[in-house]
């Protein structure tokens, strides 16, 4: 019951039909349970115990509302037949599944504000991919603080944070020289070793991100990666070895730091991409391939192809083939955008005996619902 001011009510005052309706359905829940009170005639007893639950609900006295109270009880022992019966039951069960959903709404929401609140995105990852508070939340799952660093004679890289989903990511590096020292915008690693448990195909490449102020010791890199298969639940190790800097005009790579630094941690992050089952057939240089499935996230596509002809592509393609042997040529969108492969970041394709994959990373994130299709060379799938 509801106590507290709603309209011209005062306080202390109370609604005897939200009250009524109350008792109406616990007494509704007696008739699943095997009870006649609802089948047969009120007694005089049934009433009075009624009545007593009216009075301790409302807490006051019931002398001036006993006349109500009398003529809904009427309308309560007027309900005796099956049809009835059915009425009421089928009435609660409504009321049960409106505040179940209502429960489910307001967990999610509790939950989406709470992830949202706990994980906060590096402003370097948020403005670069533009995340903003109306898709932080429903980005926060696909996101992993790393904390993880390695020093190599007074230099640190250290993984601060991923953005990813099943076989895409980026890692956010911060690099720190000793005090004094300069990171020169035009620095590189020499090599990048990367391995991640159970993948053995893999694409990578690590860029430095602009710099506000070019004459101090810091540096931020993003290394982004695809793969095959799976990644967001497996261990990943990192390896960098010799940090140097190009010299613009004269072809030079001046050392800045030689050594190695390792980097290892789990990878624990959810896939927040969205999965289409596609199921059709593609015809490659006159050849038949299926396309199985694409899976769409905010940051990257992934298309996965099966069919014989994979195999025998990859052992021998044909002379005057160029390229790849299936691109994502365009996505196009359900407000009739169309982004083609300069809208990407990187992207690349494996082949395994008789399967072919096709990850396409993008520059800026994907509205994953707005998507309406894909063209594979030049043939479009709807999803």
């Amino acid at each position: 019951m509801n106590n507290n001011k709603d309209g011209g009510e005062k306080k202390g005052e109370f609604r005897i039909d939200e009250m009524f309706s109350e008792i109406y359905e616990t007494e509704t829940i007696n008739v699943q349970d095997g009870s006649n009170l609802l089948q047969d005639g009120l007694s005089k007893e049934e009433k009075g115990r009624i009545l007593k639950m009216t009075i301790e609900k409302i807490g006051v006295d019931c002398a001036s509302r006993e006349d109500q109270t009398e003529s809904r009880l009427e309308e309560l022992s007027s309900i005796q037949d099956k049809s009835d019966n059915r009425v009421s039951i089928t009435t609660r069960r409504k009321k049960r599944r409106i505040l179940t959903v209502a429960l489910i709404a307001v967990f999610a929401f509790a939950t989406t504000a709470f992830a949202a609140e706990i994980f906060q995105w590096d402003n370097r990852i948020s403005n670069y991919f533009g995340i903003g508070e109306q898709n932080s939340a429903g980005l926060s799952g696909s996101g992993m603080n790393v904390g993880v660093s390695d020093e190599n004679n007074g230099w640190i890289i250290e993984a601060v944070q991923t953005i990813g989903d099943a076989n895409n990511m980026y890692i956010l590096l911060d690099v720190t020289a000793p005090e004094g020292q300069i990171i020169y915008p035009e620095s590189s690693f020499d090599m990048i070793y990367l391995k991640v448990d159970g993948v053995t195909r893999m694409g990578y490449s690590c860029d430095m991100l602009a710099d506000d102020n070019e004459n101090d010791n810091k540096a931020t890199f993003l290394f982004s990666m695809d793969a095959d298969k799976k990644i967001n639940d497996k261990t990943m190790n990192l390896k960098f070895n010799n940090l140097r800097h190009y010299i613009i005009g004269s072809g030079e790579m001046i050392p800045d730091c030689e050594g190695d630094w390792e980097l290892e941690w789990k990878l624990d992050y959810e896939d927040i991409s969205t999965k289409y089952s596609v199921g059709k057939d593609l015809t490659v240089n006159g050849e038949t391939v299926k396309v199985d499935s694409v899976s769409v996230s905010p940051i990257a596509l992934n298309v996965q192809i099966s069919g014989s002809y994979i195999k025998k592509y990859d052992s021998q393609p044909p002379e005057s083939e160029t390229g790849q042997l299936v691109e994502i040529t365009a996505i196009t969108l359900k407000d009739g955008t169309v982004l083609t492969q300069e809208d990407s970041f990187s992207g690349g394709t494996s082949t395994r005996d008789s399967e072919y994959v096709i990850n396409m990373q993008m520059k800026d994130l994907l509205e994953v619902d707005q998507v309406k299709s894909i063209t594979l060379n030049d043939t479009e799938f709807v999803l």
